[in-house]
């Protein structure tokens, strides 16, 4: 039957975007495991969504800003169900990042009014998908706050879809707009599980009648999961050696979270700039660098009177990276009773760069720890670097007083 109403067709429209978002649903976003506000992982200020929708600037699908790729994964490859590819990023200017909250709203001032996707095997013209074209999307429409936050998207016939997905809005915390492209049906005979994947894809973004075309690509990026940068900056070789470590120079040391449950405390320091050097090594999926296990205490300042729950120092076992995909620019250790010893590396995972994070958390401490009592801080991070020598790193930070509990 054909609909030539066309408040029919894009009530229907609708419809199907509603359904697939149900059936997608906020989980199937490629979140983190860790929430900086309720966990161990890290945590920073980051960006948040731009206040106003910005202005667009008219062009053509011949002069359509570039969309500046940082991360590119396909976390979810399965024969014969789905094939999803992610890349994040923005154009310069960062229009798509601003555009969110006008966008993805039940009265949208900003409407992404359609677009195009295609994917190929790795550096062919060979598309996979079963026609061997494009494929053709109609405008991306929000499926609502309580279906599907801070995302809009589109589905073809075939089930393929187009989708815009704003972190910060869908609460995945501070992150660049990702861009998705999922594929419901695809030529399974040109690829295996070891093939790589490229993908292009543009869209259009229309207000008060004045268009802006985007054009983005990401290639070369594994069947298996793993997390590309491909314009990132190229990163210093890893440190031949630690040396035997020795005692962090603090820059600032502080209890950031004081809870009746919980306590956190910082450390931004580094010894000679030789754990900041290690980041990449460690925090990968094949170190070169390990932190092997580390040890914390606190004391009432000035004494040797420990006040962890049990009055002794927690021990840690390795401290290990936890994934790109999960948890970027950390290692991390946790004991039996949920205490964390952790470093983060700022830049690696996704905050302003700046000097390594050490910290500590604890679930439980001594009563005698309150508001306004100092407490004296030890921390050790043992490791072994590429030459097989081991290093130990000691944090100390004295007088430390303690903030009001929350």
């Amino acid at each position: 039957m054909k609909l030539s109403n066309p408040v029919l067709r894009s009530t229907l429209h609708a419809a199907a975007v509603l359904c697939l978002a149900l059936s997608l649903g906020a989980c199937s976003r490629s979140q983190q495991v860790t929430s900086p506000a309720a966990s161990a992982g890290r945590n920073g200020a980051g960006q948040q969504v731009l206040a106003g929708c910005p202005t667009l600037v008219a062009n053509t699908p011949a002069t359509a800003d570039d969309f500046i790729v940082e991360t590119g994964a396909i976390p979810n490859y399965v024969p014969g169900g789905r094939l999803r590819i992610e890349t994040s990023g923005d154009i310069a200017g960062g229009t798509v990042r601003a555009a969110g909250a006008c966008a993805a709203s039940d009265v949208p001032t900003i409407n992404f009014v359609g677009g195009h996707a295609n994917v190929f095997v790795n550096g062919t013209t060979n598309s996979i998908t079963t026609t061997g074209d494009r494929l053709t999307f109609d405008a991306l429409l929000f499926p609502g706050a309580l279906v599907e936050p801070g995302v809009v998207l589109a589905t073809d016939a075939q089930g393929n879809v187009l989708e815009i997905i704003w972190p910060e809005l869908s609460g995945l915390g501070p992150g660049s707009p990702i861009v998705r492209v999922e594929l419901a049906q695809w030529n399974e005979a040109l690829i295996g599980p070891l093939d790589k994947l490229d993908v292009a894809y543009d869209l259009v973004i229309e207000q008060d009648g004045v268009q802006q075309h985007i054009k983005g690509s990401c290639g070369a990026i594994p069947l298996d999961g793993t997390m590309i940068m491909p314009n990132a900056p190229t990163l210093p070789p890893c440190p031949t050696t630690l040396g035997s470590g020795g005692l962090v120079t603090n820059y600032s040391a502080d209890v950031v979270q004081f809870k009746r449950r919980r306590m956190r405390f910082e450390v931004t320091g580094d010894l000679n700039g030789v754990i900041d050097a290690a980041g990449f090594c460690a925090a990968s999926e094949t170190p070169s660098v390990q932190f092997t296990g580390g040890m914390a205490n606190m004391f009432q300042a000035g004494t040797n009177i420990s006040v962890t729950e049990t009055g002794q120092p927690i021990l840690f076992d390795a401290l290990t990276f936890p994934g790109m995909l999960l948890e970027p620019g950390i290692v991390i250790a946790k004991d039996a009773n949920r205490n964390v010893l952790e470093i983060i590396w700022p830049g690696l995972a996704g905050l302003p760069p700046g000097a390594p994070i050490l910290r500590l958390q604890v679930e439980r401490y001594n009563a005698w720890v309150r508001t306004g009592r100092a407490v004296d801080f030890r921390m050790r991070f043992d490791a072994v670097g590429p030459d097989g020598q081991p290093a130990s790193f000691d944090v100390v930070a004295n007088n430390i007083i303690m903030p009001q509990q929350r």
